[in-house]
């Protein structure tokens, strides 16, 4: 098993929270084999065409050495502030396949 993006967790907002600039906020969730793993979301250099959907790219590392067989959760989340264009969609993209989300309202 490798790293798995759990499809139902990934939400995308913008955060227009009084006081302080608007706020692209990206969340969801990756599952890993064993305990120790790091992950993160990156944005993709360069994007795509539309500049409308933001590209992001997980990065997974496991961890070295001996590691407990235990699936693992990892909260991933991402901000951007302020958003670099009005992004409608933000693609998740992974090795093994892509997700994308529709930007919504804060929750």
């Amino acid at each position: 098993m490798t790293t798995v993006l759990l499809r139902d967790t990934f939400k995308a907002w913008i955060d227009r929270a009084p006081g302080g600039p608007p706020k692209l906020v990206m969340t969801g969730d990756v599952r890993v084999p064993t305990n120790g793993w790091q992950a993160r979301l990156t944005k993709r250099s360069p994007q795509g065409i539309n500049p409308k959907i933001l590209i992001l790219d997980v990065s997974a590392h496991q961890p070295a050495g001996a590691t407990q067989e235990e699936i693992t959760t990892i909260p991933l989340r991402y901000e951007e502030s302020p958003p670099q264009d009005e992004y409608g969609q933000v693609m998740i993209a992974h090795c093994r396949g892509e997700i994308v989300v529709n930007v919504g309202r804060p929750h």
